[in-house]
């Protein structure tokens, strides 16, 4: 996998100028509102570019004016997701001590699982649509990085690393962190259980306080 935040092949994107007017912004964002909106509620079996513009109450054509593919919309709507989930965990008051902080962090995280439900799981089912659509395999590549990239942001506040360093291991915590997230939020959802959910986070803020000393162990020079 290529390092976080690094730019990866994505579907090409109708920009015309016109779209680039208020008016042009304000349609794409409806077609963009639409298409998660359609993805959360019904699943990616309903995402078909009819349903997406009713859903936007947009003409087909309009829909196709700003968007060339399947693809192009759906990355779209997983940079809207990520803008959105951005939101809220904007001004969180995360500890400076390095396990407070994990702690902290995986509590907020699953909050935002708890109250958008639908939306976890639209996230799962595009994922295997990229993997399954031969020539979409780069969108699940994209969604892991975007996401691991938005928890490096998080997972530490150490002044006295190095660039480099920090890089490492903020990247390194992100994926475990992910890792663990997506299996919690299955097992939730397939168990219904909140006393399994509670001691699985539990166990899973253990894991990653004692993963992130194991990483600062190996420090390089």
């Amino acid at each position: 996998m290529k390092p976080a935040g690094e730019h990866l092949p994505a579907a090409r994107e109708t920009t015309p100028a016109v779209g680039n007017t208020k008016k042009g912004l304000e349609t794409r964002a409806r077609v963009i509102r639409g298409a998660r909106e359609a993805l959360e509620n019904e699943g990616i079996e309903a995402l078909t570019t009819r349903k997406i513009a009713a859903s936007a109450n947009v003409r087909l054509a309009t829909l196709h004016y700003y968007f060339d593919s399947k693809e192009a919309i759906l990355l779209a709507v997983l940079e809207d997701m990520i803008a959105d989930m951005a939101i809220s965990y904007e001004n969180a008051p995360l500890a400076s001590d390095p396990d407070e902080r994990i702690a902290e962090l995986f509590q907020l995280i699953w909050h935002y699982i708890g109250k958008t439900r639908n939306r976890q799981i639209a996230q799962f089912e595009l994922t295997l649509y990229a993997l399954r659509t031969r020539g979409s395999e780069w969108l699940a590549e994209r969604q892991y990085g975007e996401y691991i990239s938005f928890y490096s942001q998080f997972v530490i506040d150490d002044p006295g690393l190095s660039e480099p360093e920090r890089t490492r291991i903020t990247t390194a915590l992100a994926r475990f962190i992910l890792i663990g997230i997506d299996g919690l939020i299955l097992q939730t959802f397939s168990l219904n259980d909140d006393e399994i959910a509670e001691e699985s986070v539990e166990a899973l803020i253990m894991a990653t306080q004692a993963y992130l000393k194991r990483l600062k162990g190996a420090q390089v020079g």
